[in-house]
């Protein structure tokens, strides 16, 4: 390249530099104006190049060297495409449109419901196998395979094809005469095609909002789901009784339509898929996806959502335990929808419509519960950094502010974030749940005002949803990001199978024990399973250090792959400083820093469980270092990046920077927060 080439380029990228350290949103256009010059200068320069230099060209001009999609990363800081950087209001139009759409889907269950009895009465059908028709829709969502194929298309297109999809069912049942040959599996598809977004939605979420950020958006985000099965009710049973059973399945094709529009203007959020349309647009040579590699995937997916979910319900305490407690009082909920009918048609004789509105007494609790959440999630867990805390030091956005989270007084560094300390809501709600189901048992009965059964569904709905916020926080900072998406796979694998089977029995439940009797059994189970948190709370951290798929099998497992690495440099020395390393590390418990940092290590870490295996960690060793490729990178010098090293080594003082670090793709399909509804 010629000096004078050589020179204009340098100008650029200094300019573009400056430009992008003050940065704001006017600079954007101008920002992305000198990165395009200097890359017109070097495609100009290329042929010259080339003769000279002609590895580094190729790589500059994107055209010769196969980048690998993973490795792609964002321009800078101040990238607008990142959608951490973009404005509080899109990020919230975002996760409403994300929330409305999970609202419509789970209303799909309960509208069902309402119009059971006029199947019964006007084509003759079975009580029980009408009700299957909720059993199977909720067997329809019970299947999460929209996550892993959000990675590979993104979150818009899944949104995009599904929603219609499963109308195109719900149409078809309120088409379908009453034959309940074709209404049940016209529900179970209906809710399978449903299901993506009920199990997306939370990595959407996970895509805009930083990790002390989310927890806000992912309360309101939850409580559209809780919220659905409650509204439906009072608009199907005014529907059913003054229009026809068809009007509980028109109802929910009116609700989609709403929301589908915003669905089309809503933007896409994954990082990867964001990266790869811009590097296709750039030009740049990305590796295709080989044979071995879409078997690789296909296997990574099974294990995601099928294999491990399965697995971990029977190896780890935790979930199964959780999974259990979170899937009763699911279907509790889900019960109610027999429940209600018998107790405000049979005992109060309440009109069809009417009968309904007492499931506003739930709605309200969720409400309460939710902002209390909010509170404590905000005061408690986690506060706002004190007057004087430093900025981020490399920040990957343009947010700057420090970490919220509780800090050292001396050293003003985040403190340990123990999972348990989410248990505390997870208390309240324990206790809620039990006086709630006794409250109705006993209050149930003609001599009693219809306003003291209603009242004691605030207390339900009150503990309800602070226990699935309680144990979403607890297996997300338990588990690695992968991880944490097999175990909320399993919650909802569990939640979704036990609430489709308690509709077929609570009728006959509630005719033959009567409904005082009937709620007090379920009020007995809670009480029985009232104690969890606590257990949890004093020995929570020893089951966590003994768990072969948390935190601590992750790094132990990073440990394993450096002493094998530094085998044969180090020898028995080393291995001995290692094994002393060990003691206690594993103990330690991660701040928001390092939970953030361990999400980007796991990306070099195969989670694929091998059944026949005795790690859930398979290493895999690597001679160099992956470069990650952004257009800057793309600009520079990359002899650097493509040196090897004979041996990988790890300073665990790099490894735990005060950075905040994106969520990786790997990690997007959780929600994590926290995931799935």
């Amino acid at each position: 390249m010629n000096s004078t080439s050589t020179q204009s380029l340098k100008l650029s990228l200094r300019e573009t530099t400056t430009a992008g350290n003050d940065f704001s949103e006017d600079s954007h256009d101008s920002v992305h104006d000198k990165m395009s010059t200097a890359r017109d200068i070097i495609a100009e320069n290329s042929e010259v190049d080339k003769e000279t230099h002609p590895a580094d060209a190729g790589f500059a001009a994107g055209e010769d060297e196969v980048i690998d999609p993973k490795t792609l990363e964002w321009d800078g800081p101040a990238d607008m495409d990142n959608p951490h950087n973009w404005p509080t209001w899109k990020k919230w139009a975002v996760t409403m449109t994300a929330a409305f759409l999970c609202l419509v889907v789970s209303m799909g269950s309960s509208l069902y419901v309402s119009g059971v009895p006029e199947l019964v009465a006007k084509y003759h059908v079975n009580q029980t196998l009408a009700l299957a028709g909720l059993t199977f829709y909720l067997l329809g969502l019970s299947t999460v395979i929209g996550a892993p194929l959000s990675e590979v298309f993104g979150r818009k297109p899944i949104y995009v094809v599904s929603l219609p999809v499963s109308c195109l069912f719900i149409m078809g049942v309120g088409l379908s005469g009453g034959h309940m040959r074709v209404i049940l599996p016209l529900r179970f598809f209906a809710g399978a095609f449903a299901s993506p977004a009920l199990s997306i939605a939370s990595g959407t979420i996970m895509d805009i909002f930083d990790l002390d950020e989310v927890s806000v958006a992912m309360t309101f985000f939850c409580l559209a789901p809780f919220m659905g099965p409650v509204l439906s009710p009072i608009m199907a049973g005014f529907a059913a009784e003054y229009r026809s059973w068809r009007y509980t399945q028109w109802i929910q094709l009116f609700a989609s339509g709403m929301v589908f529009p915003f669905i089309l203007l809503m933007p896409e959020t994954h990082k990867g898929v964001i990266l790869r349309k811009r590097a296709v647009k750039r030009k740049m040579n990305l590796k295709v996806m080989t044979k071995e590699d879409k078997i690789a995937f296909l296997k990574l997916t099974m294990t995601i959502t099928v294999f491990r979910p399965l697995k971990m319900l029977v190896v780890e305490p935790t979930v199964l335990v959780f999974s259990v407690y979170i899937a009763f009082i699911f279907a509790v909920l889900f019960a109610f929808f027999e429940a209600y009918p018998v107790i405000y048609r049979g005992v109060y004789r309440m009109d069809y419509g009417i009968s309904g509105l007492p499931f506003l007494g739930i709605g309200l609790g969720l409400w309460m519960g939710s902002l209390f959440y909010i509170i404590i999630d905000r005061k408690f867990f986690f506060p706002k950094a004190p007057e004087g805390t430093p900025n981020l030091e490399n920040p990957t956005s343009l947010r700057v502010a420090p970490f919220r989270g509780h800090r050292d007084p001396v050293t003003n560094e985040l403190l340990p974030l123990k999972p348990e300390r989410f248990l505390l809501v997870c208390k309240v709600g324990s206790v809620s749940l039990p006086i709630a189901l006794f409250w109705q048992a006993w209050t149930a009965r003609p001599d009693v005002h219809w306003m003291a059964p209603i009242a004691a569904g605030v207390p339900f709905g009150f503990g309800l949803i602070l226990i699935f916020f309680s144990v979403i926080m607890y297996f997300s900072t338990c588990y690695p990001p992968l991880i944490v998406a097999s175990t909320l796979a399993a919650n909802n694998l569990l939640r979704y199978v036990t609430s489709s089977v308690f509709p077929l029995f609570t009728i006959q439940m509630y005719e033959r024990m009567k409904i005082k009797w009937a709620s007090t059994l379920f009020a007995l189970i809670c009480v029985v399973m009232l104690p969890i948190p606590w257990i949890f709370e004093r020995w929570g951290k020893s089951m966590r250090q003994k768990s072969q798929f948390g935190y601590a099998a992750m790094m132990a497992a990073q440990r394993e792959m450096e002493r094998e690495a530094h085998a044969g440099e180090d020898g028995k020395n080393t291995k001995d400083e290692d094994e002393d390393e060990d003691n206690g590390e594993d103990d330690e418990d991660l701040n928001l820093t390092k939970i953030d940092t361990l999400r980007t290590v796991e990306q070099a870490m195969s989670h694929d469980r091998d059944p026949d295996a005795g790690s859930s960690y398979r290493i895999h060793h690597q001679t160099s270092r992956t470069p990650r490729h952004s257009f800057h990178s793309t600009l520079s010098h990359q002899s650097e990046n493509k040196k090897h090293t004979n041996h990988q080594e790890t300073d665990y003082n790099a490894l735990f920077p005060n950075t905040s670090n994106s969520v990786s793709a790997s990690s997007d399909t959780v929600s994590h927060a926290s995931k799935m509804v």
